[in-house]
């Protein structure tokens, strides 16, 4: 019973003396985080808006999700969300606290919530890519293009998936934050940009009364962007598709929209190819396919990220099928004779 109490004790001691263990975040070191969103420079949303009469993508965002990695092996350490939001010279601030050890990081922040555009391999800086999935199969038979086809699974076009657009990410990182030892309240503040690009796309059109819904589909768009270098990753290209909206150019009749992209692969093997889908009001498919890799090197596009493809698409008008002609799939019916018979009671 004796060296029952006598080790007892000695455990006792041991626990008294032994080295204080403190998780990475700890409530004496209170942090904020102070998020600027930058929108200035974002063409035919912010700026450059070639065509006023259509919707332009919206950006606002709510949350953002605050990551801090060692320099040291590049793993994450901690992570947090902040969303209290305020104002400062015309941008919107997006901040929060949380209490972390003093000490050296890396820090990636991105917006939280978005509904098409996905994030992996947080576990490590400059490991985190943002990308977007392909679209469903009901969205493809959608897509009548004659040029669809299927590999290992997947419909493609031009031998590339056709994914879905990504949403404006606004996106900030460091590779170097030091948190010093200190009392009250420690602020790291950084502005935050998209990632994604806007492009205005238009083509004229001959016949657009006739025309009831109309899609694009663009390829060798870059499927990836990692978050924390704004590297894109150039070796798998994809394609995207956008509704068309019914508009005009100075009176001229077109259809258009504005799309987003991480950016668009730009090499010598790489053809920029976008087709055309129109649906007619009596229920046609008409499509049209153009290489608009030459757009890309314009002025218009460098400058401005306009798409303005410089042909006219001819939708011819409606058939009209005589009277009784029609077959199963088209039936129609004549004039009625009138027709006089005895019914016997």
């Amino acid at each position: 019973m004796r060296k029952k109490i006598i080790i007892s004790m000695l455990m006792v001691l041991c626990a008294l003396i032994s080295c204080e263990r403190r998780p990475l975040e700890d409530p004496n070191f209170s942090t904020e985080i102070e998020v600027r969103i930058n929108l200035d420079a974002i063409s035919n949303v912010t700026c450059d808006v070639y065509n006023d009469k259509i919707p332009i993508p919206d950006i606002d965002p709510e949350v953002m999700k605050v990551m801090f990695y060692s320099t040291s092996n590049n793993k994450l350490l901690a992570e947090s969300f902040i969303s209290e939001k305020d104002k400062a010279d015309g941008h919107d601030i997006i901040k929060g606290r949380l209490s972390i050890l003093p000490g050296e990081y890396s820090m990636t922040l991105y917006q939280f919530g978005s509904e098409t555009t996905r994030i992996q391999d947080e576990q490590e800086y400059r490991g985190a890519f943002a990308y977007t999935d392909a679209i469903t199969q009901s969205e493809l038979k959608e897509l009548k293009i004659s040029s669809l086809s299927t590999s290992k699974g997947e419909t493609k076009f031009d031998g590339q998936t056709i994914n879905y657009q990504p949403e404006h990410l606004v996106v900030a990182s460091s590779d170097y934050e030091n948190i010093p030892y200190h009392e009250g309240v420690h602020t790291i503040t950084v502005d935050a940009t998209s990632i994604a690009e806007s492009y205005y796309l238009q083509v004229k059109v001959e016949g657009l009364e006739y025309v009831s819904s109309a899609k694009a589909v663009l390829t060798s768009m870059v499927k990836q962007v990692n978050l924390a270098t704004r590297e894109k990753d150039l070796k798998d290209p994809c394609a995207l598709y956008t509704h068309l909206i019914k508009s005009d150019d100075k009176g001229v009749p077109v259809v258009c929209n504005v799309f987003n992209t991480f950016g668009h692969i730009d090499d010598l093997d790489t053809k920029l190819n976008v087709v055309f889908d129109f649906w007619t009001t009596d229920g046609r498919n008409i499509q049209r396919e153009f290489d608009i890799s030459y757009l890309f090197d314009t002025q218009d596009c460098i400058q401005h990220h306009w798409l303005l493809v410089d042909e006219t698409i001819v939708i011819p008008p409606p058939e009209t099928p005589d009277p009784g002609t029609g077959g199963g799939f088209d039936p129609s019916v004549g004039d009625w004779d009138e027709e006089h018979h005895e019914i016997e009671m």
